[in-house]
């Protein structure tokens, strides 16, 4: 009676522990503010339904130099070769979890011999049941003690409060987020691959560019000394037209240097020894057309990789707290096994009598480690206000960052058609400028400033097509690179 009544004790305190381990405040939910309803284009834009954000890159770029450049780095590219590998651990992570929903079955077979001492319990016992005279011949226990057993063995934890269910969700979650995490990194190997190869066919310009300018300086560095010759210039002329000719050499050098470390650099991206990155020119590139229907904000935010994982991961915290909650109730176990155990192996199969089973449940449930359990809760819910801060974070950013890039491709468009009346205007003057020096009507100062002028801003209009077209870049991988 004292022991039942013990007993009572005990399990009314636990019960009493169990109530108030139960209670947890609940997270409050949190809601994003709206977004803008569209972009701020002018206001005779129509914004479209349909959205350049679903193009994919094969599309996007018209290059097929570009393209062919692209599809190495899909396939060698080590950073996303590795990003493929994370989502095999990923999905092995979910494999793990969905099993923590079913009952663990385990086989067993073992063997052994065991000698007990003759002044022991079970040695005494051992030989006393030998002795009797109602134990058969076939169960008379050996001395040294043999024991096989054969069978399956298993354990169950009933999900009862939907523990091992958030589990399951979270690494589900976790799962699609590391395919959005391949989406991210395909879009930025991408990105980064168009940007050189924008950056080499620059140069390329540029090198072309400087290439005729220093011919030009050579006639005239000629040219000035036949004029001091005939006695119509003296030596501070030859000097300066010299000067500006050397300076282009240097720029020259300067350039080459440029595209041998863009070439590298490309070639890292592209994860192959290969240095040979066939590719356009400049013009052929570049086109200055509009800026394509972009779509309402909400549906382009939607398309990018970041703004996935942000998401995905906040639901996957949410899920972390959902399961650190049920933590503070009672676990049901079930447990069991069945199979045949004998100290004889010839009767280990053939004899019904070897037989053996077993069957059970337990309930489990924090007292004492309560305190541990309510920390895991805490730590499950500030990750997830810090999930929910980085998808509000990543959203807030992705807007902005659009918005910018919008602003910057329609005003390129206005600096480049100025800068290209520029480059004629220069070009004129350098005309007119060798002109007039060759007759006398104008000194070795204008000419020199005329070509300077000349060179710096046809390098300069090259510079603005360039950011130009690394803008259009950023676009693309800014809606998120058309992966739906």
């Amino acid at each position: 009676m004292r022991i039942v009544y013990q007993s009572k004790i005990l399990l009314g305190g636990l019960m009493v522990c169990l109530l108030f381990s139960c209670k947890v405040s609940e997270i409050p939910s949190v809601q994003l503010e709206d977004l803008p309803e569209k972009y701020e284009v002018d206001s005779s834009e129509e914004v479209s339904q349909s959205s350049v954000a679903s193009i994919n890159w094969e599309n996007y770029f018209d290059d097929p130099h570009l393209k062919a450049l692209i599809q190495i780095a899909l396939e060698n590219n080590q950073d996303n070769l590795k990003t493929l590998e994370k989502i095999k651990i990923a999905r092995a992570n979910l494999g793990i979890a969905r099993g923590g929903l079913l009952p663990e079955i385990d086989g067993i077979a073992g063997a052994m011999s065991r000698r007990f001492g003759e002044y022991t319990m079970d040695g005494v016992g051992n030989t006393d049941s030998n002795l009797s005279p109602t134990v058969p011949e076939d169960k008379l226990i050996p001395d040294p003690y043999r024991d096989f057993i054969i069978g399956a063995q298993f354990s169950w934890e009933i999900d009862v409060w939907g523990k091992l269910k958030n589990r399951k969700r979270a690494a589900f979650e976790r799962y699609l987020a590391s395919e959005e995490m391949a989406n991210y990194i395909k879009t930025w190997l991408i990105g980064e691959v168009v940007t050189h190869y924008y950056q080499l066919i620059a140069l390329d310009e540029e090198l072309r560019i400087l290439e005729s300018n220093i011919a030009l300086q050579e006639n005239a560095v000629n040219l000035s000394k036949d004029l001091k010759e005939s006695g119509k210039e003296n030596q501070l002329a030859v000097d300066q037209f010299e000067a500006l000719m050397l300076n282009s050499k240097a720029l020259l050098i300067e350039r080459q240097r440029q595209l041998r470390t863009t070439e590298l650099h490309l070639t890292r991206l592209l994860g192959k020894y290969a240095m040979e990155h066939q590719r356009t020119t400049l013009d052929d590139t570049f086109d200055a057309s509009e800026l394509a229907e972009l779509g309402l904000p909400a549906e382009l935010l939607r398309n990018r990789p970041d703004i996935r994982i942000a998401e995905r991961e906040l639901i996957a915290s949410k899920a972390d707290v959902n399961a650190a909650r049920a933590a503070f109730f009672p676990s049901l176990n079930l447990y069991g096994m069945a199979g045949y155990n004998a100290f004889d192996f010839g009767k280990l199969f053939f004899s019904p009598a070897s037989m053996v089973y077993q069957i059970g449940a337990g309930l489990t449930a924090p007292i004492f480690n309560r305190n541990r359990i309510r920390m895991e809760m805490e730590t499950a819910k500030a990750s997830q206000k810090i999930a929910y801060l980085d998808y509000e974070q990543t959203v807030f950013k992705s807007y902005l960052e659009i918005l910018n890039l919008i602003n910057e491709f329609k005003t390129y468009d206005e600096q480049l058609q100025l800068k290209s009346y520029e480059v004629e205007v220069q070009k004129r003057s350098v005309e007119n400028s060798n002109v007039m020096f060759r007759v006398g009507y104008a000194d070795y100062l204008e000419v020199l400033n005329a070509q300077s002028r000349a060179l710096q801003s046809e390098i300069e209009l090259i510079a603005i097509k360039k950011e130009q077209l690394q803008t259009n870049v950023r676009l693309y991988v800014a809606l998120g690179g058309g992966w739906m």
